[in-house]
């Protein structure tokens, strides 16, 4: 009877294994892909815009000052009832600005952009605007919408002073105008954001036609209502 030989295949995977990681071409160490993180990764004062943020700084500075001196100046040569008028106008200010911000935000750049080769007057300022629609929205939200609400809020602060400064005891009609003042900027903001959201096309399009009055590049467009006449046709 034969004697029998047994043999032992070596095993393929590791064979494998050890050429891929001898050639380099294996799975990198920890040490390396952390390495690569980081010269993959930007620091921060590449992120950040400084010019735009220099720029926000210095138009929120400007625009506060300006606003808070008609607002507390102008309020001492004013009866209550247009220093009220004169409050409402600053939270109308902000809502109306966190709108426009939303709605350029939220806007699709494809209509804007058929407009514009469409010349229909204020495509090429919608298309701009949606470009720089963190630009617009920051400036809008940040800088107008935040200025407004603190001008509105120092206005009302002057404005219960101004009342209580009055004969008649006013403490109730005091506080009925902080809730009020309070209740109106939340509600109108919420209502803005609602109409940002849901109609950011039209709103974007309805500023663009209007600051395409002020640009030199919107002087050959043709208006819509126009275009739609002459489609007819």
């Amino acid at each position: 009877m034969s004697q029998g030989f047994l043999f032992t295949l070596p095993d393929t995977n590791l064979i494998m294994e050890d050429y891929i990681l001898d050639n380099g071409n294996g799975p990198k160490s920890s040490a390396q892909s952390k390495n690569n993180a980081k010269k993959g990764r930007r620091s921060f004062s590449a992120l950040v815009n400084w010019k735009w943020a220099i720029t926000a700084f210095l138009s929120s500075l400007s625009i506060s000052i300006i606003l808070s001196l008609l607002s507390t100046e102008g309020l001492n040569y004013l009866n209550i009832f247009l220093s009220c008028l004169v409050l409402v106008f600053f939270v109308a200010i902000g809502v109306f600005f966190d709108i426009i911000g939303l709605a350029v935000a939220t806007a699709d750049e494809k209509p804007f952009l058929a407009m514009a080769a469409r010349k229909v007057r204020g495509g090429k300022t919608a298309v701009r605007l949606v470009k720089n629609a963190d630009r617009v929205s920051s400036f809008c939200n940040d800088v107008i919408g935040d200025i407004a609400g603190v001008v509105s809020g120092a206005t009302a602060a002057a404005l219960a002073i101004k009342i209580a400064l009055t004969p008649q005891d006013n403490f109730i009609l005091n506080l009925l105008l902080c809730g009020l003042v309070s209740a109106f900027t939340v509600g109108a903001k919420a209502v803005g954001k609602a109409a940002g959201m849901n109609y950011s096309n039209e709103i974007v399009m309805a500023v663009a036609r209007f600051l395409s009055l002020f640009r030199k590049d919107e002087k050959g467009t043709k208006d819509t209502k126009k275009n739609k006449a002459t489609d007819e046709e």
